[in-house]
């Protein structure tokens, strides 16, 4: 067979072939080059990282006949024997396949005899951690106190299944997973090399779904090659090939998600189930989104307009709560046949839960430190003040019945009639003289504003009466990052169309409680409407009736005030 796919062809044939490796290829340099040969290595990393290659390069090393600045030369008779797997003196072992006590025995034996052929004798043993108990026991002795002509290299994935004795006799050299970038371009030259093309956007699908392994990168380039036409590779194709989602419907999904449309969520589902989407895929896509959006609502990472757009509609709580649920979703996904179901559950439980969606309970700021505008709850004394916004007059119940009660219904056939308790909102009293504060801000529509100006605006305390037209104010010092010369302007362009004055604004950040805002009225307020509700549940005579005849429960917090 003639053809050699892209993993194999492509092997690093010496240190510097290797890609993203440098603290490793220092430390193997710096043991070549004084001398300062260990005698066993302990090589540790994923898949695909290039431990067996790593493996293979110091074998060549020690027995090159021609070594150059510390590189094998890859041409004289040990370099192409170690190449093609004929050299004597390299002996590699697969200790998956091999993993009795037996066969390390024929190692140590082995191990006895001078190389023939190179100045070293190597041993090569991959995927170690595969051993029996037994087998590594037999090893320790010989791994200690080797000949001085023997080198063992070992190799795993999995090195905390290997024996801490064996490990401590090693000299341990961990691989790191590449990242998307060397990966992407490695494999930019590698297609250059092959005369093929390919978009930057399907290089970077192919580099992204290798997760750190260039093994597995080549291998897909290898499939993206098989599916395209004329030497080309297009991002369409890749897509399909990965069951990847494209952009577009990626964000038509995060802008159901931001609308909380379950309608449209369940449609994208089952779009998706029809075209053959890789569920899996589409979830880690979803989760680098929203990890790209979190890291522009905390810092000065630049995301583009549409990302940006969608940012702006999700709190920064959210977003941690959405991260979480979706990586719960990739657990599950893994663990169940039924992968379309775990996708679309995933998602509508995203539009579920919310922690700070509800516009009423969140400040929108824009931090000098952030590159969206971002809806975030700030400090305790602020969320005190803003958790509990959702004033009404009337109120419900849920009462727990521990006996039958349709005698009662019967004898009591007008309860339907009875009316809804109510307890009227007080009016607001509009003037168009500046009287105080408190009545300014009721007389505004706060929600006609920016949400971070109405927020300020509602937790102003007045604190002396108004001289030449100044009005001076009191506002805790937690939103002093949102005030600045723009939003006192803002304001003060308010009180101007709403009297017809210039006023000028007097602001003192204070650490004290404010007492004497208008969120703290509406605080006081909801905890009065509270108190009203529950007396009138409490006092009411057929509620009475129901816990003396009955043995009615009435459930603790469940007298809520509800929106009219």
């Amino acid at each position: 067979m003639s053809h050699l796919v892209l993993a194999r062809k492509w092997r690093p044939k010496k240190f510097s072939d290797l890609v993203g490796q440098n603290n490793t290829i220092k430390i193997l340099h710096n043991i070549i080059s004084e001398n300062r040969l260990h005698h066993a290595y302990l090589l540790t990393g994923t898949r695909g990282v290039g431990k067996t290659t790593i493996a293979r390069i110091i074998a060549k090393a020690l027995n090159c006949l021609n070594l150059q600045n510390n590189e094998p030369c890859c041409i004289c008779t040990n370099c192409t024997q170690i190449d093609s797997g004929r050299f004597v003196d390299v002996i590699e072992i697969d200790a998956a396949s091999n993993t009795g006590v037996d066969n390390i025995r024929e190692v140590i034996e082995n191990a006895q005899y001078t190389p023939t052929s190179g100045k070293y004798k190597v041993f090569i043993i991959d995927e170690v951690h595969m051993l029996s108990k037994s087998a590594f026991n037999a090893m320790l002795k010989t791994l200690e106190e080797p000949p001085a002509h023997i080198i063992f290299i070992l190799a795993t994935t999995d090195p905390q299944k290997v024996p801490i004795t064996v490990i401590s006799r090693c000299l341990q050299l961990k691989l790191r997973n590449l990242s998307s970038v060397e990966i992407a371009s490695h494999l930019q030259n590698v297609l250059q090399q092959e005369n093929y093309s390919a978009d930057n956007s399907a290089i970077e699908l192919l580099a992204n779904a290798a997760n750190g392994s260039m093994r597995d990168a080549l291998s897909l380039t290898d499939q993206a090659i098989a599916f395209s036409t004329n030497k080309q590779i297009h991002s369409q194709s890749v897509e399909q090939m990965l069951g990847l989602s494209n952009e577009d419907s990626l964000y038509t999904i995060l802008k159901a998600i931001a609308a909380s449309d379950s309608n449209a969520i369940v449609n994208i589902c089952q779009e998706l189930n029809q075209n053959g989407a890789n569920f899996e895929n589409v979830l880690q896509q979803l989760q680098n989104k929203i990890f790209q959006i979190s890291l522009a609502q905390l810092s000065s990472t630049k995301i583009d307009d549409k990302l940006q757009d969608i940012a702006r509609r999700i709190s920064l709580q959210d977003i941690q709560l959405y991260f979480d649920i979706i990586n719960l979703g990739l657990e599950q996904i893994n663990k169940i046949s039924q992968k379309y179901n775990v996708f679309t559950m995933t998602l509508l439980r995203v539009i579920s839960f919310t922690i700070g969606a509800q516009e009423e309970k969140q400040i929108v700021i824009r931090g000098n430190n952030c590159s969206v505008q971002t809806i975030i709850e700030q400090s305790n004394d602020v969320l005190d003040t803003l958790q509990n916004l959702e004033a009404a007059p009337a109120e419900i119940i849920e009462i727990k019945f521990e006996t039958p009660v349709e005698n009662f219904v019967e004898e009591n056939e007008d309860i339907d009639d009875i009316p809804p308790f109510n307890i009227e909102e007080p009016q607001m009293q509009k003037t168009k003289y500046f009287v105080s504060w408190l009545d300014f801000v009721k007389s505004i529509d706060l929600s006609t504003i920016p949400q971070n100006i109405a927020s300020v605006i509602n937790n102003f305390e007045q604190i002396s009466d108004i001289h030449d037209n100044v009005i001076n104010l009191n506002v805790s010092s937690n939103f002093q990052p949102f005030i600045n010369s723009d939003v006192v302007d803002y304001i003060e362009e308010l009180l101007h169309e709403k009297y017809s004055e210039e006023y000028d604004l007097n602001i003192n950040f204070v650490t004290t409680q404010i007492i004497n805002s208008g969120s703290q009225q509406q605080k006081n307020q909801i905890a009065e409407n509270q108190r009203n509700a529950m007396l009138a549940i409490e006092s009411d005579e057929i509620i009475k009736t129901l816990q003396d005849k009955f043995s009615a429960t009435i459930l603790p917090n469940s007298i809520k005030p509800l929106n009219t």
